[in-house]
């Protein structure tokens, strides 16, 4: 008895004593630290509308989460990855201009700028991410001019001054002539080893024209003192003095589309229309560019107290290229008057991972007269904004594009009427009607109406369905 009543009551302290050794067994080692565990946390997905419930458009975000370059590159993604990018479609905004006929092309053009200006300034409207859709490449750098560059560099150490200088302007001379894969301080550092062969040789002007031109590739250079002689150093100090005080040039920079940005000397320093940069009087290289668009690179000679101009006509980059070719399809006479979402219309949403898509057709009529017409659609809601017409004569007021800008701003920004109305809310509502007097429509329309030149603008539905564009069917497009 008594045996029995030793065991049962050491039986707890031989537990604890097990689970203290466990427990010591599995604490890691101090000098190995337990990797931390996976995060598997995934958010879950925005819920959606009702069937029969108004859907107010969210609100922007204030920041945009970049893309990464596997989620948008053109080549066909994986299924995980494209349903992940579907899943995670934000509330931004695609707006392109479109020309019906190639005479509209210069007013679709302007129209595109005007709404993309208008829309911008109300800071409540998030366009999207077109750097994070068509990741810029990155320079190639140039091959030959490093190579010959290196053939100098060996010159000159072996004491050859004569075969050194040759070989700096060689390279120099190469790296010119690739404007947008030139490092700004590989080429100084060519006209600095330039201008140091030519003053071994005795040629003090030439060497002094050298290092002005090192210092205006890049104005922070200076000779190395372990590597360069003083009279390196009193010659490139003479010319930096000078180039100072020459009276500056200012560089003009405009873009077709506008809004790209200006590098000089590979340094953003704006963007266009760029006007009154003060630059030292040189050559520099000018880049231009913009998301989805090739790149323009340019050497632009700027002179003293003169004004250099750099016009850039901006071509689209073969992705964009087709994604315009898809909005000039969906920006039809035709498609415009169809009911249901154009297919055109859900694949760029798709492949720009936008919720809503603006298009502003441009179009001349057998008078030889100009007109606007903007539509938008919210792919998520499937709702759809149609018969905002735009006058190009007027610049304010009824019909301008500022007051279509307001139409659209109020579509993006606000509920719309819900899903199932008939055609008959498509129709525009006189401001003076009494049916605005009634609660039952602000119930119905969830108190959204774009009250704009005194006429009411409903944003309705569409009738049909919306299309999910599958890319790879037949019949689905694919970017």
């Amino acid at each position: 008895m008594t045996f029995a009543l030793a065991c049962v009551l050491s039986a707890p302290v031989a537990d604890a004593a097990t689970k203290r050794k466990t427990a010591k067994k599995k604490r890691p080692s101090a000098t190995q630290p337990a990797p931390a565990p996976e995060d598997t946390f995934t958010p879950p997905d925005e819920p959606g509308p009702s069937a029969d419930a108004p859907v107010a458009p969210v609100a922007p975000a204030a920041t945009t989460k970049a893309l990464t370059p596997a989620a948008t590159s053109p080549i066909a993604k994986p299924a995980a990855v494209a349903a992940e990018t579907r899943a995670a479609t934000t509330s931004a905004v695609a707006l392109f201009g479109v020309a019906r006929q190639s005479a509209a092309s210069d007013q679709a053009a302007k129209l595109e700028d005007a709404l993309s200006r208008k829309l911008g300034a109300a800071g409540d409207v998030r366009f999207v991410d077109l750097a994070a859709a068509f990741p810029a490449s990155e320079p190639q750098g140039i091959p030959k001019g490093d190579a010959l560059f290196d053939e100098g560099r060996s010159a000159y150490d072996n004491l050859d001054p004569d075969t050194a200088a040759v070989k700096f302007k060689e390279a120099a001379d190469t790296y010119v002539q690739r404007p947008g894969d030139l490092r700004a301080e590989k080429l100084g550092e060519a006209f600095l080893f330039q201008g140091a062969s030519q003053l071994l040789n005795g040629d003090v002007a030439g060497a002094k024209v050298s290092f002005t031109n090192a210092l205006v590739a890049e104005p922070s250079l200076r000779p190395d003192a372990g590597q360069f002689g003083q009279d390196v150093q009193r010659v490139f100090t003479e010319a930096q003095k000078e180039l100072e005080a020459q009276p500056q040039g200012s560089l003009v920079v405009t873009s077709q589309p506008q809004g790209a940005r200006v590098l000089v000397r590979g340094r953003d320093v704006g963007a266009t229309p760029l006007t009154g940069l003060k630059l030292a009087p040189g050559r520099y290289p000018v880049q231009v560019v913009l998301p989805g668009y090739a790149p323009s690179a340019s050497y632009t000679e700027v002179k003293s107290s003169a004004s250099a101009e750099v016009k850039a006509k901006l071509a689209p980059a073969p992705g964009l290229s087709a994604l315009r070719d898809a909005a000039a399809k969906a920006g039809t006479e035709q498609a415009f008057s169809a009911d249901g979402v154009p297919p055109e219309v859900g694949a760029i949403g798709e492949r720009l991972n936008a919720r809503f898509v603006v298009l502003a057709a441009a179009y001349q009529d057998k008078k030889g007269r100009m007109h606007g017409e903007v539509q938008a659609w919210d792919l998520r809601t499937k709702n759809r904004l149609r018969d905002v017409e735009v006058d190009f004569t007027k610049r304010d007021g009824k019909y301008s594009a500022d007051a279509a800008a307001d139409q659209v701003h109020t579509f993006l920004t606000g509920a719309a009427l819900p899903k199932g109305r008939t055609s008959d809310d498509k129709e525009s509502v006189s401001s003076s009607d009494s049916v605005l007097r009634k609660p039952w429509f602000w119930a119905a329309a969830a108190g959204v109406a774009a009250v704009t030149a005194g006429v009411v603008y409903v944003a309705t539905t569409d009738r049909g369905s919306g299309f999910n564009p599958v890319n790879g069917l037949p019949g689905g497009i694919s970017f």
